[in-house]
């Protein structure tokens, strides 16, 4: 049996989607240095579009593995990833699973560019029949992967209780102590200090209640 992205009713999911508020992302996006130096007008009409692709994969949840995306809603979607409580929050929110994103890894053998085509076109015709036109020219190769509830980890985020270490960010209960930066009602306090030079603007951060 295929997994579902959402047992929710699909229009409660779409209003959810709409709903998001992905200020934070257009501003990373938007930054020249560490984002990618859009206009606000480009940044708003990607949301849409990204927004647009989210809703595709709720209303075509059979095919959803299958809808391509465009470079530049890829590279959104990779922003909002990396935003990982958010993206976490918002994945629960919206669709009550974490939604991951599986990118191409190797070689583009001829096989796959094969597919590619096949996928584009398909594609095409979903979003004809939703939207009444689509635009896939660019192609990202990656696409959205769906696990069934329960199934093995995420290497990206955990949100459980009394959840073992991660090494990017954790959502937990009673979680263990982190030596980057912990933000929780009453953690102990924490030791950890970096110097770096050219350090990357961002950092890990834990949330839990009552961390040891």
């Amino acid at each position: 049996m295929q997994a579902r992205l959402t047992t929710k009713p699909v229009e409660q999911v779409v209003a959810a989607i709409q709903a998001l508020d992905l200020e934070s992302v257009k501003l990373r996006a938007m930054d020249a240095e560490l984002g990618e130096g859009w206009t606000r007008e480009y940044a708003d009409s990607i949301e849409v579009a990204y927004k647009n692709y989210l809703t595709m994969l709720a209303k075509y949840q059979d095919h959803a593995e299958d809808i391509l995306l465009s470079k530049d809603v890829d590279e959104f979607w990779h922003t909002h990833i990396l935003q990982t409580m958010k993206y976490a929050d918002d994945c629960e929110q919206v669709f009550g699973n974490f939604l991951h994103h599986d990118p191409h890894v190797g070689e583009r053998t001829v096989a796959d560019i094969e597919r590619r085509v096949a996928l584009a076109e398909k594609t095409r015709q979903l979003y004809q029949r939703e939207f009444g036109s689509a635009q896939i020219e660019n192609a990202a190769w990656s696409n959205a992967s769906i696990k069934a509830k329960d199934a093995a980890w995420s290497n990206a985020s955990v949100k459980v209780k009394d959840a073992a270490w991660s090494n990017a960010s954790i959502k937990a209960e009673n979680a263990a102590w982190s030596n980057a930066s912990i933000k929780a009602e009453n953690a102990a306090w924490s030791n950890a200090s970096i110097k770096a030079e050219n350090a990357a603007w961002s950092n890990a951060s834990i949330k839990a209640a009552s961390a040891a």
